[in-house]
Order: structure tokens, then sequence, then C-alpha cells
């Protein structure tokens, strides 16, 4: 499933002041800065309804779900069985005897993988994003090449680092959105 771009043609047009905008090419360069903002955050951002997440138990207590926020879940299936003896606790599972106790039994090392039907994303793009999407995309209108320098006889045109290679995200860039990045395998030291 392809996922819609953080930002239309026409807010591109409005963000680079050009009226000239072919619509090909700034649909290109919006797929494009959306991938990389998605791939960079871990997250899909926009609304997703339905996803399914296959997920291995790794802490008894609770059940991350990969994408944020979530707004709902449907359907918590363990080896073909379905719960309904959890909480939702932002994106968090909770269970009262946790995730290695199945109803009817008694508790066991590997409850398996953990199937779970749910709702994420924002219903409209955040500013943040939006506003890197942009960027990422003008740049790559702005010098589609990754030129330094462009000069013919006398005339000489030279471009902002900031505007060579599409796709690359700075760090301001990174740090907008910070608060939107999936964190993998980080430790909190007290």
């Amino acid at each position: 499933m392809a996922l819609p771009a953080f930002a239309t043609a026409a807010d591109l047009a409005a963000a680079t002041q050009r009226s000239d905008l072919d619509a090909a090419s700034a649909d290109l360069a919006l797929a494009s800065a959306s991938a990389v903002i998605r791939r960079w955050t871990r997250q899909s951002i926009t609304r997703v309804a339905d996803d399914v997440a296959t997920l291995r138990v790794l802490h008894d207590a609770e059940l991350i779900l990969p994408q944020r926020p979530v707004v709902s879940v449907s359907q918590v299936r363990v080896n073909g069985l379905i719960l309904l003896d959890w909480v939702l606790s932002g994106d968090r599972l909770l269970r009262t005897g946790g995730w290695r106790r199945l109803p009817g039994t008694t508790t066991y090392t590997d409850p398996g993988l953990v199937e779970v039907t749910y709702t994420h994303g924002y219903d409209e793009v955040p500013d943040e994003v939006r506003a890197v999407c942009l960027d990422l995309a003008s740049m790559s209108l702005t010098n589609p090449g990754g030129l330094r320098e462009v000069a013919i006889d006398d005339y000489r045109r030279v471009f902002a680092s900031e505007t060579l290679g599409s796709g690359v995200m700075s760090p301001a860039h990174r740090e907008m959105l910070s608060g939107y990045r999936r964190r993998i395998g980080t430790v909190g030291l007290r």
C-alpha cells in the first residue's frame, strides 16, 4: 500500500513561490521526501486503519506497538486465539497476567507471535513533518543534479550547501522530526 505524501503539489508551489512547477516533478519530489522522512522516523505518520503487526513477546508485562500514535486496537490474537483481556495504554498493550499466560493455561515460556490489528497515525500531517517534507522536496527541485555551481561564460550560479544532494536531511531537519522517531534498542541510564 502506497502511503500519501506529506504535502501537495500546491503546497510545494506556494513554498517555492513557483507557478511553473511541473505536477509530475512536484509529486515525485514530495513522494521521495516523504519516503526519506518515513525511513528516518521509522513511522508511517499518516493514518493507517486496520494495520496488522506481528510481534514477538519481549517483556512479559507489556507489548509495544511499533507505529504511533495508536488510535485504537480492534483485535489481538495469540496462536489463533482471540484475546480480550488486554488494556491499551498509549502505544503499549498490557495484560494482568502478562503475555506469557493464555486463558485456560498455565504459564509457559513462549506464547509465539502476537498478531495485533490496530489503527495508528495522525489524521492531519503535523506541521513539523510537512515543513521538512516541503524543504526536502524544494531542495530536489531547486538543484536536481546536486550541482555545487553552474558557470557559462560570465554567468555563474552557486548553490548553497543546504541544497546539495536531494533527500539528505540536515541536523535541523532531524531535530524537528526527533519527536516522531521510534527509537530502537535504546537504554535509559539513571
